[in-house]
């Protein structure tokens, strides 16, 4: 009899997102939601056993909250991302502070998330350290909520054993390039002109906003750029 319940249990987890979809031109699906892609789709696995993919935005409202819902909570998970050319180089080129001493980040995979902010800054730089507890005290609270989105730090400083000040005096919870890794790709290509400059990337490495805008003449600060971040990873 255990066994039997037991079995009963698990057939209905296993099905916990199996329901009756309608969307928004009032047609239903008798079908279980398996996964979410980070482009708005929702795979759908019927009876039949195979498994569909319709956007999230050709849902009713109602089926649009509770994915919404399930997936904030965990109780959904998203697909597994492919790694692009610009995830890739990022994660064999991050460092973070470990035990007091900045390491090789081993288990990087920023392959998984959707926004890519990149952080040029400095110890020596006023400003700069003006904004980073802005930016920390960001980062602390979007994060845990929006797991889509991270912050990459660039140093400026003058050597390695002050961006490791740095980060420890700010306490900077997100990755670095490393050091002497930080003039190389594609971040370094689309850096600004000054300090401190926000900028968002998506997964391919292109820029969605700069702190420099009509093509590096304008400096709108990084305030204005975090702030965008925040939409963005909140749509």
């Amino acid at each position: 009899m255990r066994r039997l319940i037991c079995f009963f249990l698990l057939l209905a987890a296993s099905f916990s997102h199996a329901r009756t979809w309608t969307d928004v031109q009032g047609r239903t699906m008798d079908a279980e939601a398996v996964s979410f892609e980070g482009d708005g789709l929702v795979n759908f696995r019927k009876t039949d056993g195979m498994v569909y993919s319709f956007p999230l935005a050709s849902l009713c409202a109602e089926d649009q909250a509770y994915l919404q819902e399930q997936l904030a909570t965990g109780q959904l998970k998203a697909a597994p991302l492919e790694p692009t050319g610009f995830t890739s180089w990022l994660d064999i080129n991050l460092v973070s502070l470990q035990n007091g001493t900045l390491q090789r980040l081993r288990d990087a995979d920023m392959s998984q998330v959707k926004y890519i902010a990149v952080y040029q800054s400095a110890h020596w730089c006023p400003p700069c350290r003006q904004f980073t507890p802005k930016l920390v005290k960001f980062y602390n609270r979007q994060r845990p909520k929006h797991p889509n989105f991270e912050i990459v730090f660039v140093s400026s400083d003058r050597d390695e054993e002050a961006m490791q000040k740095y980060m420890e005096e700010m306490e900077m919870p997100w990755p670095a390039i490393e050091y002497d890794r930080r003039k190389s790709g594609q971040v370094d290509k689309s850096s600004g002109n000054g300090i401190p400059c926000l900028m968002i990337f998506d997964r391919e490495g292109n820029v969605i906003m700069d702190s420099y805008t009509d093509g590096g003449e304008k400096y709108i600060g990084p305030t204005a750029v975090m702030r965008r971040l925040g939409e963005l990873i909140a749509e």
